[in-house]
Order: C-alpha cells, then structure tokens, then sequence
C-alpha cells in the first residue's frame, strides 16, 4: 500500500499540495474522523487517508492513535505511575504488553516511562557532551553510503579539512529516541530541547538574538508575519521561513518564542482558535510592542536591525565540540 504514496504524491503536486509530515494539525485530524467508515484500520485505511497530503505510513499511525480507546485517559495516578513501573520491571520494554496490564497505550506508557525515569533540572557538564555525542552519531548514522563515502575521501585526502553539513540535517529528520537511549539520563523530549538551545548558541556563535531592542523587533516581525499568512492552524506555518524574522536560528527556536508571547500576552490563550490568538496579538500587542520599541531606540539612539541571513551549510568543528553549555537562554529572556 505504502508504495501508492508515488502516485498520490503526484496528485497533490498537480494540485499545488505540498507533503506534509511532522505534527498533524486539528484540521487533519478532523478528516480523520470523518473519513473513518468503522472497518478495520488496514482495511480503511485508503478512506482514512482521503484527502490529507502526507505518506499512508503517517495516516495509518496517527489513525491508530485517534482510535485507540487507551489513548486519552487523562493524568497518571500514584497508583498508575507504580504499577507502570512494577509492569517495566516484569516485562522490560515491551510497552504494547505494558499498555493491556495498564489499560493505557502503548505510546502513552513508554512516555511516561521515559518521564519518570530520567534526570530533571539543570544539565551537567558529563550529560551535555553526551548529548552533543549523541546527536553527531545519529546524525552521521542516517547519512546516505554516498555521503559518507564522500566524507570518509575527503578525511584521507586532508585529515585537516575542515567538513561541512547542511542547516537542515542539524534538526531535521533525527531519531530523538536514539539519542535518549545514547544519553541515558533524559528524555526524548529533553533531549531535543537541550539540543536545540546548544544549536541556536551554535548558529548564533553565542550571539544574543532575543535580547533588547533585538527581542522587541523579533516579536513585532514575528506577529506581522504570522498575521500575513493567514492560516488556520499553527501546524501549517512554515516555521523554517519564520524563522528568518529573528535571525539564524532553527525553526523550533522561533515556535518556542511564539509559545512564550502566546502565553504572556493573550489571556486564556488555552480556549483561543490560533487566529483568535495572533489577531488578539496583531491589534492588542503589536501597538505596545511598538511603542516599547520606538521609546527604547529614542533613549538609546539605536536603528532597527537587520537579522542575519540564515546560513545554509556549517562546519563540523563549529557545531560539534564538547564544552559546557550553559542555560543562556532564561539569561537572555531576563534582560
């Protein structure tokens, strides 16, 4: 079935759909739902998938989890929490078998496992080098035999040559659950948080992008962008192009920044439609934002400024050496 994915494909581009992947936005999972015919998932699947621009794979996996009637049961009690354990230790990680005893889900029993199992608060020097270890391995491990090849040449010829990597391949694409099992310590969830605070730092070379004048001008663009597209769901912005209204960060920096204006400037955000929320943005806060913005440059005599260029390739050695990385990032939203 997986194979008509070429076809459908070719379908969608002649409509002008781009394929979409990563998380399904409440309009998709609509169509879900409306699609289902009450047959079993494989056998639906084709009228599951009507309509929605992304691979079966994906629609099969997400249908599987909209239907699962252990899927949605709320907060993990003392008792649950206890018993998931007790489980973990009889059966090691077979989470679908955990999932029956539990009458929870298989994905919700090995997330909340690997919640309650790992360090919280801040990294240590040990654990942040593991992580940035980590992330190289898995990195170099889904390189094509191509790629490598052409790496492993360019090592013979120079030892000294200094290798390069595409912006994309340093956030896109990375099995975040082989980086927690290489860590040992943390989540997935953690894990990807951690890396792409190391990553922006990175990117930046240690720059200050949010910060002053920089932060107050990165959230006016940031609401005027999101108010131009005009979408209905936050899952269909494009937050690679966004994230060109704060400089040269990943993507996942700037839905981060989004999340925190969100949640500081729109009340009861939680019960809000995303364009109830950036129109309550663009006509509430953008005017106080702007005059902020105009009263600091007066006082301080400074000019807009101009983000940087994302750039599209960086070398190895300026992403991954091992030093301690420190939480810059509440330094910055504080001052």
């Amino acid at each position: 079935m997986y194979r008509d994915d070429l076809e459908r494909f070719k379908e969608f581009k002649e409509q002008g759909i781009a394929i979409r992947f990563g998380k399904f936005s409440a309009k998709e999972n609509k169509q879900i739902e409306e699609n289902d015919t009450g047959a079993s998932l494989t056998a639906s699947l084709l009228l599951l998938g009507k309509g929605i621009a992304r691979p079966w794979k994906l629609v099969y996996y997400r249908a599987k989890k909209i239907f699962d009637v252990n899927n949605y049961k709320g907060r993990y009690s003392e008792g649950d929490t206890e018993k998931l354990k007790a489980c973990q230790s009889l059966h090691g990680n077979d989470w679908k078998k955990i999932g029956a005893l539990v009458a929870r889900s298989s994905l919700s029993v090995a997330l909340k496992f690997s919640q309650i199992q790992r360090n919280h608060g801040v990294w240590s020097k040990a654990e942040t080098q593991k992580l940035i270890k980590a992330v190289e391995e898995v990195i170099l491990k889904k390189m094509s035999p191509q790629e490598l090849n052409e790496m492993d040449s360019e090592l013979q010829e120079n030892p000294d040559s200094r290798l390069s990597i595409v912006r994309e391949k340093l956030y896109k694409g990375i099995s975040w659950v082989e980086v927690e099992a290489k860590v040992e310590t943390r989540n997935w969830m953690q894990c990807k948080s951690k890396w792409m605070e190391i990553l922006t730092k990175r990117m930046t070379s240690g720059g200050f992008v949010y910060r002053g004048i920089n932060a107050l001008w990165a959230k006016i663009n940031l609401i005027e962008r999101l108010y131009e597209i005009n979408v209905e769901d936050a899952n269909e912005v494009d937050w690679e192009d966004l994230a060109g209204a704060i400089g040269d960060v990943p993507p996942s920096y700037v839905q981060t920044k989004f999340y925190k204006l969100k949640a500081a400037c729109v009340p009861f955000w939680q019960k809000k439609t995303f364009p109830e929320i950036i129109d309550y943005l663009y006509e509430t806060s953008l005017p106080l934002l702007k005059e902020k913005l105009q009263k600091k440059m007066e006082k301080k005599g400074s000019k807009i400024p101009t983000p940087a260029v994302p750039k599209q390739v960086f070398l190895f050695r300026d992403i991954f050496y091992c030093e301690d990385d420190s939480d810059g990032e509440d330094l910055e939203e504080q001052n």
